[in-house]
């Protein structure tokens, strides 16, 4: 897994990369500002198809 950006306190997403490549989109609680890598266990996780 690899940071592709963070959810706001307002709800807006800002997302970054090539969702074209992605297999699957996880959602963990990291602290403010983001991890280089996730700290937690994923709080959800999305496969993606291919």
């Amino acid at each position: 897994m690899r940071p592709a950006g963070l959810l706001r306190h307002d709800s807006a997403v800002v997302m970054q990369g090539d969702p074209g490549r992605a297999r699957a989109v996880g959602l963990t609680l990291e602290p403010a500002g983001g991890s280089a890598r996730p700290t937690t266990a994923p709080l959800m996780l999305l496969a993606l198809p291919a």
